[in-house]
């Protein structure tokens, strides 16, 4: 069945990367999904949204397919796919965020009323949070029945948890290595968690991997706190690089502020993390709380979450090895791809 897939956002995403572990396991079931990665990185005021709109309509033109699934309604991917649902192609739209949350001006405005009109063209909606899935229900009634729970799940193939490290524990063998990976954007809060890392007083160093349009005011926010020796950012760096480096750290790191648009996420760091059976403290917003017997949960606020990071850099208990059992069983890709694509063959009989 000819399916196709899309992500709005740019390819240094977390959503573009959601939309590539969804192809590469329905792939693996069907040879004829497509993926189009998208052509740019993140840029300054969104400007890649505007620019892919036009590559996204001529890589569209004159292609067949009975459903195209759209990870984020924004328009440079929604309208160029409108030609196709005239023919009759069937479209899911995937909501992974409550994007204008992150933004309390006019840019935020503009998305939420771009988000609830492109919304409609959908056939059916996805999205991998419960509380997400309540709000659409409640401001779009007419998708009460179309909504499939797609959860966030891990690449298993990338990140093992029996991964060996290879020259990155022995260069650091002194010092504790404290990890975090994210896109460095608006929705990272990676200026927090160096706040958090510069009260520790034992010898550590981060990594931070993941490039982003915020990368350089965070090399600037690491200098400031006298952080420069102990940060290391790796920028960009592909999947199993990024793993080799997770594979060597004793504490990984998961932050988010206690604001509304927090409790509608569902971290993929946070589970890969856990897939490699790797300790990990969090803050207690959100969907986080539903990890609570794998990791070192604190409390929402920042202080919470220094504190638990400077106990637990010093002593660790053993739940955190039970973790990747947890998400083998519940948050594998290969196992969500064949339930999804079930589901899809449905869909395309009835709608």
């Amino acid at each position: 069945m000819k399916i196709l897939i899309l992500s709005s956002q740019a390819k240094n995403t977390g959503s573009t990367l959601r939309a590539y572990y969804l192809y590469k396991y329905l792939s693996k079931i069907d040879k004829e999904v497509d993926f189009i990665m998208p052509p740019f990185k993140s840029m300054i005021f969104m400007l890649d949204f505007f620019l892919s709109f036009f590559y996204y309509f001529f890589k569209l033109l004159n292609k067949q397919y009975k459903i195209i699934i759209i990870i984020k309604p924004y328009p440079n991917t929604v309208l160029p796919c409108l030609l196709y649902k005239i023919k009759g192609t069937k479209i899911i739209i995937d909501i992974d965020d409550l994007d204008y949350g992150y933004r309390n001006n006019f840019i935020s405005n503009i998305i939420k009323f771009l988000q609830n009109l492109l919304i409609k063209a959908g056939d059916f909606i996805t999205s991998h949070n419960t509380e997400l899935i309540k709000l659409i229900k409640k401001n779009n009634p007419e998708f009460n029945n179309k909504i499939y729970y797609l959860k966030q799940c891990v690449d298993l193939s990338v990140f093992k948890h029996n991964l060996k490290p290879k020259m990155i524990k022995e260069k650091f063998k002194d010092k504790k290595i404290l990890f975090y990976m994210a896109n460095m954007n608006v929705a990272s809060y990676f200026e927090d968690i160096l706040i958090a890392v510069s009260e520790i007083k034992e010898k550590f160093i981060l990594i931070a991997t993941g490039d982003g349009p915020f990368l350089n005011y965070y090399k600037r926010v690491a200098k400031r706190l006298n952080l420069s020796d102990k940060v290391i950012f790796t920028g960009a760096c592909d999947l199993k690089t990024t793993a080799q480096y997770l594979s060597a750290a004793d504490l990984c790191l998961v932050y988010y502020k206690n604001v509304l648009v927090n409790k509608y996420r569902a971290s993929m760091k946070l589970r890969e993390y856990l897939a490699m059976g790797k300790p990990v403290v969090a803050n207690n917003v959100g969907e986080i709380k539903d990890f609570k017997d794998y990791i070192y949960l604190s409390g929402p606020s920042l202080s919470s979450f220094t504190a638990e990071i400077k106990k637990r850099i010093k002593n660790l208990d053993k739940r955190h090895k039970k973790g990747y059992k947890f998400i083998y069983r519940n948050y594998n890709w290969e196992t969500e791809a064949r339930k999804f694509y079930k589901f899809l063959i449905n869909l395309n009989k009835n709608l």
